[in-house]
Order: C-alpha cells, then structure tokens, then sequence
C-alpha cells in the first residue's frame, strides 16, 4: 500500500513538474516571438527612414522632379533603390502625391495611397497599400524651402513576418529544450519523491 502511495505521489510530483515546464516553454516562446517581431517592426521603420531621407536628398530625385518626364528619370532610380537597399517598395510623387515612379508601372499617374503630411514633414505609419499592409514612411522632397515631391519607401508585413521566421525555429528550439529539461528534472524528482515515500 505505501508502495502505490509512493508511486501515486511520485507521479503527482512528475505531472506538476513537467506542467510547470510546458507553460513556461510556452510563455518564453510566447515572449520570444513577440520581441522578434516587434524587433522587426522597429528595424523595418528605421530602413524605410533612412532610405526616405536619403532619396529626398538625391540630387538625381530633385532633378528628376522638376523634368517634364520625371517618370522617364526616377522610374529607374526607384527600380535600382530597391533591389539595393532590400525594401518592397519606394514611390516617389509630385506635391499633390500623384505616383511619378512606382513598383508597379501600371500605377504611375495615380494618387499614392497613404498619409500625405499637411505640411512638409517626415511621416511614418503601417498602411494597407496596393501591395498590401506595409511599414511605410514618406519624406518631403525640398529644393530651396519649395516642396517639389514626395519619396515613400515602404516594407510589406509579409516581409517582416518572413524575417521573423528563423528566430521562430530559435524559440521553437527553446522551448522544446526546457521541455526535455524538465522531463528529465520531473523524472529525477519523482524517483526521489518515491524513495522518500
């Protein structure tokens, strides 16, 4: 009878032990995920602001802006920016935001979809756009305190959950380690917990 006593007891030790140890699995795992993604997010953004700031400095931009065919001048600058700097998309418009140059050619002439600051500043935001919801910012292009444009430079949600997905094989291999930890704890425990019963 003490024996199957021990042994219930044993067992009770283990199921505690090895729950404890799947729920915190899941809660790193859960922590882990969601710090890579907001990680990403962030490091998303700060790509899209840089590349912003760095076309609405071009001097190529600004020339390319003032032509009288400045899709012929900057459809090619914007091709070549985003195979370069790795983002989805980089739409570069006149003042009243309509698309000069675009990832899609089709949609060159119409008006870009986003939010186009009231007055010349800086803008960042997550918009569903004609690729889909994106990490996008738009920069204004001046040329002696004249807003003559504007340069969008965005990276899709799919892209960024995409960059996630190796740290997600990390926390999976976590998660799965603490598991096996913990069987092997639990097992130690409960072989202890019957030798004392």
């Amino acid at each position: 009878m003490a024996e199957r006593a021990g042994r219930s007891a044993a067992s009770r030790v283990f199921a505690v032990v090895i729950a404890a140890v799947i729920v915190l699995a899941i809660l790193i795992a859960g922590l882990l995920l969601f710090e890579s993604q907001r990680a990403a997010r962030a490091e998303a953004e700060r790509v899209t602001q840089a590349v912003a700031q760095t076309l609405a400095l071009s001097p190529a931009v600004h020339a390319g802006l003032q032509d009288d065919e400045p899709a012929a001048l900057l459809q090619p600058v914007a091709i070549d920016v985003m195979a370069k700097a790795g983002v989805d998309f980089v739409t570069i418009m006149d003042p009243t935001g309509t698309r000069v140059a675009h990832r899609d050619p089709r949609e060159i002439g119409r008006p870009y979809l986003g939010t186009i600051p009231a007055t010349p500043a800086a803008l960042s935001e997550e918009f569903p756009g004609t690729l889909g919801p994106s990490i996008r910012t738009i920069v204004p292009v001046q040329s002696d305190g004249v807003l003559v444009g504007w340069v969008a430079v965005g990276v899709t949600v799919g892209s960024i959950t995409a960059s996630v997905v190796p740290r997600l094989l990390v926390a999976i291999g976590i998660a799965a380690a603490l598991v096996v930890a913990g069987s092997v704890g639990g097992l130690i425990a409960r072989r202890a917990t019957q030798r004392v019963t």
